[in-house]
C-alpha cells in the first residue's frame, strides 16, 4: 500500500509501474489457493479500524493527536502498517475458525502464524466479540467465530 497525494503525479506513476511490474513477475494468481487470505484482506480493508485511521490521518499529521503531539507522515504510516498487519492477522484467524479450525495449533498450521501470536490475537478477538472460547477438547482449547 502506498499513500500518494493528488499533487504527486510522478510518485503515482512510479507506484503504479512498480505494482504492475511486481504483478507481472509473479505470474498467474490462483484465487482458490489464496481464498482465505483474500477474504481476510477484504475484511481488513473494509473494516472500521482502517476507515477510522485513514480518516484521522490529516488531522493527526497536521494538528496533532489528542495529546497535542504532531506526527510526521512516516510515523503515522508506520503505525498504520502495524495496525493493518494486526487486523489482517486477526481476520485471517477468524477465517480459519470459520473454515473449521477451532484449536490454536490447527489455526497455526492453516494460516502460518506462530502459536504465541495466535494466542495473543485470540485473547484480543475475545475482548471484541469476534470469537469465543468454547472449552477444552482432548486437552486443547477450542474457539468459535461469532
Amino acid at each position: 500500500m502506498a499513500w500518494v497525494s493528488s499533487a504527486e503525479a510522478q510518485r503515482f506513476v512510479e507506484v503504479v509501474n512498480a505494482t504492475v511490474n511486481s504483478i507481472q513477475n509473479q505470474g498467474k494468481f490462483d484465487c482458490q489457493a489464496n481464498a482465505l487470505q483474500l477474504e481476510a484482506a477484504e475484511m481488513t480493508v473494509s473494516g472500521e479500524t482502517i476507515r477510522w485511521m485513514v480518516g484521522k490521518e490529516v488531522e493527526i499529521t497536521t494538528k496533532g493527536d489528542v495529546y497535542g503531539r504532531q506526527w510526521d507522515q512516516h510515523s503515522f504510516e508506520t503505525v498504520l502498517d502495524q495496525v493493518l498487519e494486526r487486523e489482517y492477522q486477526k481476520n485471517l484467524i477468524y477465517q480459519a475458525i470459520q473454515e473449521g479450525c477451532a484449536a490454536p495449533r490447527d489455526i497455526s498450521q492453516k494460516v502460518g502464524l506462530n502459536l504465541r501470536q495466535i494466542s495473543y490475537l485470540l485473547a484480543d478477538m475475545e475482548k471484541t466479540n469476534m470469537v469465543e472460547f468454547k472449552g477444552m477438547e482432548a486437552c486443547k482449547p477450542v474457539f468459535a467465530a461469532l
